[in-house]
């Protein structure tokens, strides 16, 4: 089994997936309004929080719509402790043990290791982009389907809504989960979700925004649930971190999260440019994801290549990947690795790229 390395471990050759670049996150500001939030008067942000911060909020429910061109109210918002915590808060809301939940192929592992832990039956279903999920015969009721958002992880290409209706369509699950893991400011045309239906859930967190201590992020619910998922979470999960709340609350209304997001997915672009030229001419290559502003890529090659055996050899030299096949259904035979750029810039990433990609090539010949 591969075992990785924590951040605050690894220095140079990190190109670990889903880790955004905290070095050049504004702290001094970040700093600044937590002074200005920690005085007496504010007291009760030491205090239980009921359903989150309103302000929070209130500050969420703008940023989807400047972001996402998604108009939902307030109360459909859940403040939580992360993508985890939101995906759990629905396994546990609305699925039994033992109820299916189809993944597709391949698939966020977070999620995965949440419904695995909530006891659900899990169908994975392979989605290739420009083709659409492979649909299965027959299956039994399906009590959830899960996506991720605009931009397919760990594939790190766009998803499609049309793909995604079309398996709904087939399968008809009980409630659509989209969790938006990545996303630029013009690709909402790729999510499904639809703040007025009965059955779509979006999971959302700044983790990989911004920083992945911070660990907040929200869920927006169908208007009906939002009163009892936001018991269950009180009683299940006891809300707090109302300071961090209010501090990324006043972050947002001062437009510093705005400014981040244009800065740094300039320069995640850029970055995923860079790597994509060192990349491209690999042996045996058979798709590369394109440049965009996510922080993580994906290079699939051609079977058979033993992708966890290629991703140990690469962590002999301190170059921390993940292989893909893990968390492809059985009868998914693709393989390839999964690499991020949110640690390594400028001249660093320029060399270190260069030599992932000299490693590679003698590691695939």
């Amino acid at each position: 089994m591969l075992r990785w390395p924590g951040a605050s471990l690894v220095q140079s050759g990190a190109f670990v997936p889903g880790i955004p670049d905290i070095a050049q996150f504004p702290m001094r500001k970040w700093r600044q309004l937590y002074a200005s939030v920690t005085v007496p008067q504010n007291a009760l942000l030491l205090s239980y929080s009921t359903g989150g911060y309103g302000p929070l909020k209130r500050a969420i429910r703008d940023f989807l719509e400047r972001w996402r061109n998604i108009r939902c109210d307030i109360d459909q918002i859940i403040i939580t402790d992360g993508t985890h915590n939101g995906i759990e808060l629905c396994a546990v809301a609305l699925a039994d043990v033992g109820d299916t939940a189809v993944m597709e192929s391949p698939c966020y592992w977070g999620a995965r290791n949440v419904f695995t832990a909530a006891g659900l039956n899990i169908e994975m279903l392979p989605w290739q982009p420009g083709q659409g999920h492979s649909l299965p015969a027959a299956s039994a009721p399906v009590q959830l389907t899960y996506f991720t958002g605009s931009h397919h992880y760990p594939l790190s290409v766009p998803t499609s809504a049309h793909d995604k209706q079309r398996l709904c369509d087939a399968l008809a699950p009980a409630y659509i989960i989209e969790d938006d893991y990545e996303f630029s400011r013009d690709d909402h045309t790729n999510l499904l979700f639809d703040p007025q239906s009965e059955r779509h859930f979006l999971v959302g967190s700044f983790s990989k925004m911004m920083f992945p201590g911070l660990r907040l992020g929200y869920l927006v619910v169908p208007r009906q649930l939002s009163e009892p998922m936001n018991r269950l979470r009180s009683e299940l999960f006891r809300e707090g971190r109302m300071l961090d709340q209010a501090v990324l609350a006043q972050f947002i209304f001062d437009g510093d999260l705005d400014a981040w997001c244009r800065r740094i997915q300039r320069d995640y672009l850029g970055r995923q440019q860079v790597m994509h030229d060192q990349l491209r001419t690999l042996p045996r290559l058979k798709r590369i994801s394109p440049p965009s502003s996510a922080i993580s890529l994906c290079v699939e090659f051609e079977p058979p290549i033993d992708d966890v055996k290629l991703a140990q050899a690469l962590l002999k030299e301190h170059l921390i990947v993940r292989p893909l096949s893990p968390v492809c259904a059985a009868h998914d035979p693709r393989v390839g690795l999964v690499m991020g750029v949110g640690m390594l810039s400028g001249e660093t990433l320029a060399r270190e790229a260069q030599r992932l990609r000299r490693c590679l090539e003698n590691l695939l010949r």
